[in-house]
């Protein structure tokens, strides 16, 4: 059955909101710059990312992901993990 389309929507928020305020999932970055430390960022994202869906997904639907729902989940993760690593790479050049 996979993610309905509300759940994919809200997944898809949640990644559009954690790419539009890098600060906030990277806040935590304290080591010097190095193609390890992209890795960790990346790490934290998508930490972040599940963290906030799965406690959302948790709290609509009085239960967890089916095996089918997370695949899903998975999938749109992977369809993002480039814009998420050129974000990443864009703020920590920045600073």
């Amino acid at each position: 059955m996979g993610l309905d389309v509300i759940e994919e929507k809200n997944l898809n928020e949640i990644i559009t909101y954690a790419l539009d305020y890098p600060s906030m999932v990277l806040t935590e970055r304290t080591l010097p710059i190095s193609s390890s430390l992209t890795d960790f960022a990346y790490g934290l994202y998508i930490g972040y990312i599940s963290g906030v869906f799965f406690d959302g997904f948790l709290r609509r639907n009085n239960r967890f992901l089916d095996s089918e729902e997370i695949l899903d989940f998975h999938n749109t993760i992977l369809e993002h993990s480039q814009e998420i690593h050129l974000k990443i790479q864009a703020h920590i050049h920045k600073k």
